[in-house]
């Protein structure tokens, strides 16, 4: 996969995503993967995390990744605005389901994942922690930190927030397995089962060889909270290392 400079990206015509540089990024591999598997051309260009990334902010309005952008209509940056937008452009092989039913729970159980207060942004919280706390955090974190409200309130809840919404995920495979499907949704690969896949990184990273995170980022994934270890069981990493290894590139591209 070739990346380009955000200035080159925005000059390309087509369907174009801007990726957290350095890191399995999970709102970004997800729609990734989620191209790839629609069969959908796009070109990639890398935003550096911690930076002003004045090119993509004057683009896009926004400093954060993934973005994406669809010949001349206004790049979009939020999950469910992606998520419709390569449904648009590759009907066929739908990551939404028809029924309504199984729509909300798709929405439901995608917003858990990648909304705010949801499983990406505690775990978030939890990796910024440490540094944050520490009262000398380098200036990119701190911005970060500003960007997403860092604040221990929210931090404090994290890992109950993350374990009830694993254990919520599990119930919901083992559920679905009873009824005869190994996805989340229905009986087809559905946005879910990406957003799943990419997150569960998040909380025990799939091998090195696999994803190839840099040594000195590779820490920031290993969390040690007794609550969220527990939460994460056989159902959900069997489905996460199945659905990986069918439909996501790797080693995963970042």
């Amino acid at each position: 996969m070739e990346l380009l400079s955000i200035g080159d990206l925005i000059k390309k015509d087509g369907l174009r995503i801007v990726l957290v540089a350095g890191a399995p990024s999970p709102w970004g591999q997800a729609a990734k993967a989620m191209m790839e598997y629609k069969g959908l051309d796009y070109t990639a260009g890398h935003l550096i995390p911690g930076d002003a990334n004045e090119e993509l902010v004057g683009w896009s309005g926004v400093n954060s990744g993934p973005v994406v952008g669809w010949n001349d209509e206004k790049p979009i940056d939020r999950w469910n605005d992606i998520l419709f937008l390569l449904e648009r452009l590759a009907p066929s092989r739908a990551l939404i389901p028809e029924d309504p039913e199984q729509r909300a729970d798709l929405f439901g159980m995608s917003h858990e994942l990648n909304g705010e207060l949801g499983l990406g942004w505690n775990r978030r919280l939890l990796m910024f922690a440490p540094i944050l706390e520490s009262g000398a955090a380098p200036e990119g974190v701190q911005r970060m930190g500003d960007k997403y409200n860092y604040n221990k309130s929210d931090t404090e809840l994290a890992s109950k927030r993350i374990a009830g919404t694993l254990n919520q995920l599990s119930s919901r495979l083992r559920a679905q397995k009873a009824a005869g499907s190994e996805f989340f949704v229905g009986n087809a690969p559905s946005a879910m089962d990406f957003y799943w896949t990419a997150f569960s990184n998040l909380i025990e990273i799939i091998s090195w060889e696999k994803i190839p995170v840099g040594k000195e980022m590779r820490p920031l994934f290993d969390q040690g909270d007794a609550a969220i270890a527990a939460a994460f069981d056989d159902n959900l990493r069997e489905h996460r290392d199945r659905f990986f290894d069918k439909y996501f590139v790797s080693p995963m591209e970042f």
